[in-house]
């Protein structure tokens, strides 16, 4: 059996987005929990997109799920900076992407009703991410902050872990021969110094998986994409 890859580059490129304007900073707050002394006419929360999935029902995605989705996707990575700073425009732009190709993966899974996740997998997932955090306290301030309850987070974390799963299976059938690798490589052996293909046949095989998980990503989301109806009704650089 092959080792589970990590999520595949579409959605990592998204995360990695968020991850890159979370550590830049951002001068005002975007999601999470509304400030309670907020002056009258402050806008805390807002529709940002409609999403209905192949078959299923629309739902509406608020601005606060959007950095609530993106902040717990990125401390799952290991970003700890996204536990504290708030999301700019360009993060949370990133966020609502990779949220809806979350939707609708995890949508397809149920609907194909493959891998579903038991509490004791998911349980085992939340550990881990309170393990990014250095304290007890810290991950409490995390909750609180998005206003949320270690059940919901469980609940984002499980599906989570059930749409990773129903990738890994779409992209673990992934392979590359040795002559596939052989013929790729007299075209592009300059990149590689001109070495004898044996030496650098692992990497060149690992280069084309990289490149089939990359394409196939895109193709079974771009498929979803057209079966769906998505509708994103704000406007993340003008905030509104």
């Amino acid at each position: 059996m092959l080792a589970p890859r990590p999520v595949p580059s579409p959605l990592a490129a998204a995360a990695a987005a968020v991850l890159a304007a979370v550590a830049g900073g951002a001068p005002a707050r975007a999601g999470g929990a509304p400030d309670g002394g907020a002056p009258p006419g402050t806008l805390v929360d807002a529709v940002v997109a409609v999403v209905r999935p192949p078959g299923g029902e629309a739902r509406a995605v608020t601005l606060s799920k959007v950095a609530e989705e993106g902040r717990i996707a990125l401390v799952s990575r290991g970003g700890i900076e996204a536990a504290v700073r708030p999301l700019d425009a360009m993060a949370m732009r990133a966020s609502l992407d990779w949220y809806i190709d979350q939707v609708l993966l995890y949508e397809e899974a149920v609907r194909l009703k493959v891998f579903e996740v038991d509490r004791s997998d998911a349980l085992a997932s939340l550990a881990r991410f309170k393990e990014v955090f250095a304290r007890a306290d810290d991950y409490r301030a995390f909750l609180y902050d998005l206003d949320i309850t270690e059940e919901e987070l469980l609940g984002t974390l499980r599906r989570m872990l059930r749409v990773r799963r129903y990738l890994e299976s779409r992209l673990g059938r992934i392979r590359v021969s040795d002559a596939e690798a052989e013929a790729w490589y007299r075209g592009h052996a300059p990149a590689y110094g001109g070495a004898p293909f044996a030496e650098v046949r692992d990497l060149v095989k690992a280069r084309m998986a990289d490149d089939r998980v990359d394409a196939e990503t895109r193709s079974l989301l771009a498929d979803l994409h057209a079966r769906s109806e998505i509708r994103v009704l704000y406007d993340f650089s003008r905030g509104g």
